[in-house]
C-alpha cells in the first residue's frame, strides 16, 4: 500500500489500459494493471498535469518542461516543442498550461492560446478567448473556455465533433454550434465520443453509440453515429442535476446532484441495448 503525504500539492490521477499513473508532488507513481510491477519516478520539479493514451505519460512540471514516459521501454525523454515554429508564423513561445492525450492527438495549449497538435503549432485563438479545459479521444479534442463555449477539432468520422457532419478531419477549433446558447461548465471525451454539462445541470452526448455509451434510450440512437449534441434523460430519476462528467471508450459516468444540493452520488448514464433476437425465451 502506497501513502501520499497531505500537502497543498495536488494529486494528478490517472488511469490507461495497461498503466496507471499517480503524480503527487515531484513524484510519479507507475503501476502495471495487469502485474505488480510498481516504479517511482522523481523530477526536480512538483507536478502540475499529466495526461496519458496507451502509448505515453506525459507530464508537465511546475519549471515549465514537458517530460514524456514510455512505460513499455521504461524511457524518460523531454519534449521541446515551444518555439520551433518558422519564424513567419512570428508565434510567441509562452508556457504550457493544459494538455489533452488521444491516441492520435496530442495537444497542448500555452498562456499566449497557442494550441498544438505536438509538435506543430495548429492555430493561435484570440486574446480574448480563455481556455478552462482541454480533453481529448482518440482522435478529437475539445476545448472549454471560461465563458462557457465548447470548441471541437480533429477526426470526425464518428460524429464526435458534435457539429452535425461527418468529416474525415477539422485540423482548426470550430466552436460546437449544437451547444449555442447553453453555458457548458464541463466537458469529456474519451474513443469516439463526447460529454458536456450544462450550468443548469444538463448533459449533452454525441459521437458514436455503438456501445449505448451516449445515455441515449430513443431507439433511433442505438448503435448510430449521432454527430449533434443530444439532451440526456435519466428515467425515474427526476430532479437530479449533472455536475461533472467522465468518459471511457465505451462508457459515461457522472457526478450528480439533487436540487436540495444534498443528495450526491455517481452514477453510469451508458444504456445497454439488448438485441431481441438473442434474448432467452422465458420457460
Amino acid at each position: 500500500m502506497m501513502h501520499l503525504s497531505n500537502g497543498i500539492s495536488a494529486k494528478q490521477i490517472r488511469f490507461g489500459s495497461l498503466y496507471s499513473f499517480i503524480g503527487h508532488e515531484k513524484n510519479l507513481y507507475i503501476f502495471c494493471i495487469f502485474t505488480e510491477q510498481r516504479k517511482t519516478i522523481t523530477f526536480e520539479a512538483d507536478i502540475v498535469s499529466l495526461a496519458i493514451n496507451s502509448k505515453h505519460c506525459l507530464v508537465l512540471l511546475a519549471n515549465g518542461q514537458l517530460q514524456k514516459y514510455d512505460p513499455l521501454e521504461e524511457r524518460l525523454s523531454c519534449v521541446n516543442f515551444l518555439g520551433i515554429e518558422l519564424e513567419s508564423i512570428k508565434a510567441t513561445k509562452g508556457s504550457i498550461t493544459h494538455l489533452a492525450c488521444g491516441e492520435c492527438i496530442t495537444v497542448a495549449c500555452t498562456s499566449t492560446n497557442a494550441i498544438y497538435n505536438i509538435p506543430n503549432l495548429t492555430t493561435t485563438l484570440p486574446k480574448h478567448v480563455r481556455i478552462r479545459k482541454v480533453v481529448a479521444g482518440f482522435e478529437h479534442c475539445l476545448m472549454l473556455t471560461t465563458n462557457g463555449d465548447v470548441y471541437s477539432w480533429g477526426g470526425g468520422l464518428r460524429g464526435q465533433l458534435g457539429n452535425g457532419e461527418i468529416v474525415a478531419v477539422n485540423d482548426s477549433p470550430c466552436v460546437v454550434n449544437g451547444l449555442a446558447g447553453v453555458k457548458v461548465i464541463d466537458i469529456a471525451a474519451d474513443g469516439w465520443h463526447s460529454a458536456a454539462v450544462s450550468a443548469f445541470g444538463d448533459l449533452y452526448t454525441w459521437g458514436w453509440n455503438n456501445q449505448g455509451q451516449l445515455g441515449l434510450e430513443d431507439p433511433q440512437h442505438r448503435e448510430r453515429v449521432v454527430s449533434l449534441p443530444q439532451l440526456v434523460s435519466f428515467s425515474g430519476e427526476e430532479g437530479l442535476m449533472v455536475e461533472k462528467v467522465h468518459c471511457g471508450i465505451g462508457h459515461t459516468v457522472v457526478e450528480v446532484v439533487g436540487v436540495d444540493r444534498k443528495k450526491q452520488q455517481i452514477s453510469e448514464v451508458s444504456v445497454n441495448w439488448t438485441d431481441p433476437s438473442k434474448e432467452k425465451p422465458n420457460n
